[in-house]
This record gives C-alpha cells, sequence and structure tokens, in this order.
C-alpha cells in the first residue's frame, strides 16, 4: 500500500508509444505491450506532484510532467500509447507527491492483437529484498507453456547490483542465481526466464524467487508478469513483508464460468511448515450456494522458500460454484499469500497479492470502477471485513473526468463478520449488482468502514458487449488508509 510517503516508486513495464509500437517483453511473449497508468489522490485535500519517465539506462525519458489532485478520490490516468513525447520502448516511472497518492499500472497488448492483459499496484517504497512465491520456465499448464518476467526497479538514489535467487519448487534448494550489475536510480531491468539457458534453469522448472541489492543500502521494487500460453497474463507484485495470518476477499471454486482461485502459500521462513499447520477458512457470499463455511489444511510439509497451494481447480473436496471470502492462518509460521484468479473454459487470468490481517486501516479506495462501458470494460470490486464484528461501511462513487451525477453516488452497506461485499459493476439486476451508478460510468471507489476492511479490484472486457477470446481479465488490490 502507498504510505504517507514524498515519493512513489511506479514500475512502468514495456511502456510504449502509440506511434511506433516495440515489443519490449523478450521471448515469454510474442505480443506487443504498451500500458497505462491511474493515480488516486488519498488525501482529503490538494495534492500537488511530479511524474518523471525514466529510460532503463537512467535517462530522462520526457520532460517531467506536474500535476494536482483535488481531494480524496480524486483521479488522473495517463495512458503511454497516447504520450507523443514518449519514443518506443520500455522504462520505469517515479511520482513524487506532497502526500500519499495510490497508482495501478494496467499492461495490455492493445488491437488488434489478441487480448492479453494484467494490472498491478505501484510501489510506495522500496526494500532490500523482495520474494514471488511462483516462478515458472517453459512450465506446462492448462494454458499452455508458462515463463516469468520479473521487473526490477532501483529504488535507491544511487547505483546498485542486484541478484535473483532462483529456488526450486519442491525441494526448496537454490536453483541459480542471476546477477545484474551498476542498475542506475530509478531504472528498471527486465529478467525473462524463457531467454534464461537451460543449463542454468531446466524447463519446466517452477519455484520462487528472492530478488536482493548487494549493495549496502540499496533497495528494489519488484513486479512479475506470469504469462500462460499465447494469450494468458497474471501481474503481481513481490513481497516484502512476511506475515502468519492473510486475507483472501474471493476465493472462487468452478463456478458456472469455469472462474477458480488458487491461493498460493510461500514458506518464507528457514523452518519446514508441518503438514495441516496451515488452515485455509472459508465464510461464503450471500449469493453463494453450498456450505456456509468451508475449512482446508496443507496436505504436505513446506520447505522453507517452497510453495503449497489450494488449488480448486484440481481439488474435488472443494465444493462447486462455491465463493465467498477466506482467511490464511499459518500459526507461528511466517508466510507469503497470493491469490491466481484464471478460468478453465478460456485464456482469461488475473491474479493480486493476499491481504495482511493485521492490518487496522479503515478505508479502502479504487483508483478506477467502471462499469459497463461502451467499449466492453468493467469492473467488480470485492471489499474483505478483516474483523470478528459487523462492518457498516459507506461507499462513495466519485465521476471521472468528463463523467456526470449519473456516476456519482453515496450509499450504505453492511459485510458480516470476516465476510465480505461484492460491488459488481459488470451487471444489471442481479445479485451484488450497483443500481446506483448508470451503465457507461467509470471514476473511483472510496469505501469508509468502522471496522478494518480491504478490497481488491477485477477489470475485464465484457463479451455481451464486445465480443472477445484471449486474455482480457486483470486484477489488483486496493489502497487503505487509517483512521
Amino acid at each position: 500500500m502507498f504510505n504517507f510517503r514524498k515519493s512513489a516508486a511506479v514500475v512502468l513495464t514495456s511502456v510504449v508509444a502509440a506511434s511506433t509500437i516495440l515489443s519490449a517483453s523478450a521471448a515469454s511473449t510474442p505480443k506487443n505491450l504498451s500500458s497505462n497508468f491511474t493515480l488516486v489522490n488519498l488525501v482529503n485535500g490538494q495534492n500537488n506532484g511530479q511524474i518523471a519517465y525514466v529510460k532503463p539506462d537512467g535517462g530522462q525519458w520526457r520532460p517531467t510532467e506536474s500535476f494536482t489532485l483535488d481531494g480524496l478520490g480524486a483521479q488522473l490516468i495517463r495512458r503511454q500509447y497516447e504520450d507523443n513525447q514518449l519514443s518506443a520502448g520500455s522504462g520505469s516511472v517515479v511520482v513524487s507527491t506532497d502526500g500519499p497518492v495510490g497508482a495501478v499500472v494496467q499492461i495490455q497488448a492493445r488491437a488488434p492483437q489478441e487480448p492479453t492483459f494484467g494490472a498491478y499496484v505501484g510501489v510506495s517504497e522500496g526494500a532490500t529484498e523482495a520474494s514471488l512465491p511462483l516462478v515458472l520456465r517453459r512450465r506446462g499448464t492448462a494454458s499452455g507453456t508458462g515463463n516469468s518476467q520479473i521487473i526490477i526497479q532501483n529504488a535507491s538514489s544511487s547505483q546498485i547490483d542486484v541478484e535473483v535467487q532462483l529456488i526450486d519448487g519442491t525441494t526448496g534448494a537454490t536453483t541459480f542465481t542471476k546477477v545484474f550489475n551498476d542498475l542506475n536510480p530509478n531504472a528498471a531491468v527486465e529478467y525473462d526466464l524463457d531467454d534464461e539457458s537451460s543449463s542454468n534453469v531446466p524447463e519446466n522448472w517452477f519455484g520462487s524467487a528472492k530478488i536482493r541489492s548487494t549493495t549496502p543500502g540499496g533497495q528494489v521494487a519488484v513486479v512479475s508478469n506470469l504469462f500462460s500460453g499465447p494469450h494468458a497474463m497474471q501481474t503481481f507484485n513481490a513481497f516484502t513483508a512476511s506475515k502468519t495470518r492473510w486475507g483472501v476477499p474471493l476465493f472462487a471454486s468452478r463456478l458456472a464460468n469455469s472462474l477458480s482461485t488458487p491461493v498460493s502459500v510461500q514458506n518464507t521462513g528457514n523452518t519446514e511448515i508441518p503438514a495441516n499447520t496451515v488452515v485455509l477458512s472459508c465464510i461464503k457470499d450471500p449469493a453463494s450456494p453450498g456450505d456456509q463455511t468451508l475449512t482446508f489444511r496443507n496436505t504436505t510439509a513446506i520447505a522453507p522458500s517452497a510453495s503449497y497451494f489450494f488449488n480448486p481447480v484440481t481439488d474435488n473436496s472443494m465444493p462447486e460454484q462455491w465463493f465467498g471470502a477466506c482467511t490464511v492462518d499459518s500459526g507461528t509460521f511466517q508466510t507469503a499469500v497470493f491469490v491466481q484468479l484464471r478460468t478453465v473454459n478460456g485464456d482469461r487470468a488475473g491474479a493480486h497479492e493476499g491481504i495482511p490481517l493485521d492490518s487496522t486501516d479503515t478505508t479502502a479506495v479504487i483508483p478506477l470502477y467502471a462499469k459497463r462501458l461502451t467499449n466492453g470494460f468493467a469492473s467488480a470490486v470485492t471489499i474483505q471485513n478483516l474483523s470478528n464484528s459487523q462492518a457498516n461501511v459507506t461507499l462513495t462513487y466519485r465521476a471521472g473526468e468528463g463523467k456526470g451525477n449519473e456516476c456519482s453516488a453515496t450509499f450504505n452497506r453492511t459485510i458480516p463478520a470476516g465476510g465480505s461485499l461484492i460491488q459488481n459493476h459488470r451487471i444489471n439486476g442481479n445479485p451484488n449488482s450497483v443500481p446506483e451508478i448508470a451503465d457507461n460510468c467509470f471514476g473511483t471507489l472510496t469505501i469508509t468502514s468502522n471496522q478494518p476492511i480491504h478490497a481488491f479490484a477485477q477489470l475485464d472486457l465484457l463479451d455481451d458487449i464486445v465480443s472477445t477470446s484471449g486474455d482480457p481479465f486483470q486484477a489488483h488490490n486496493a489502497f487503505t488508509i487509517g483512521n
């Protein structure tokens, strides 16, 4: 999440100019990828800032841009594929502001290419070390060959050296260590595992990764693009902190549209986690059929740095068409959790980081909501109550630029203890829909509560508006604010 800081690093992967689209994605995908990002004000007042665009060598990519956000939830969208001041290529961005902001980056293969979409939240501060629970190299998956692309930004004020330690997913042993020297301040480097030699990392390999600065005082910001087959891409942030309890706002088991949400639990400690120690506890959504609660445990031990997967795609003990909110509790053992969202019947895939359950923040902000836009774009937001008491929440929709009063609304809802509330902007007239907002609206959503909450957003293209194949699906976490 973004804290009250003067600057926020935003790794923009595969940024391209609209006039000359150039692939910056190496071998994991043959597609030309471009990006845009959305900033949202987390201050209840005016917030001034600057946007600096940085080339891979650390040089200036285009002139620095100044901006002002006025009021909590104010929004700024920048589409790099429309920026004629950017030369074709890839790079990074640093956003500096007077007060805290949130940023969401969207990566996409634009038409006429078949869709490939991903999204992640901008990084508010770097860390000496970051961890990725799932990394693949030429791994067979249900969607096709899987490969990871790791993007590493120098979040320091001076040049650093970086190493990437690839850890076998079964044994927990180090398979290979990749080194990048002399990474300039604010610059980013892409490490595509499909480009790696098979003598260093074998084909059909899976595991995890630790990325760290080997320069004293150096810090990194890390994002992963996980490709599967010709279209599917899951984009998520690396973890810089371990926890023993995590939240999963939406857990889905083989829904009618084939959506399921595998949950990855990485052992980030130095001691093996015994079998039956990690508990996945779930409470169903009111609109879900089936049992009110579900409980699952890890059936095998988890070696240090290795991961365990609660996977409803392949685990028939998990009921079909069930969905709700879950928690992951590993007792005294430190873990990192991320959630994959994938449709088995198709290429749609997304991912987001688990939610730390020790958060006490009572306000969550979604930088971009969209309700059934004419281009087919739409979102769904799932809000999780992190407390053991009912949460009374106020939802404030703020219209985006150029939109009118039909795109703004304020209303109240309740969320049961440990449960979730879905705001589904993709549908009308069904449970979890949002009739208070008109179709073809976009803007920001702010949720305030009397209990700690968190949220995540899904974004997709709707087949009933524009017929699509490929992977137009993406997901990312919300930003939260304390009392």
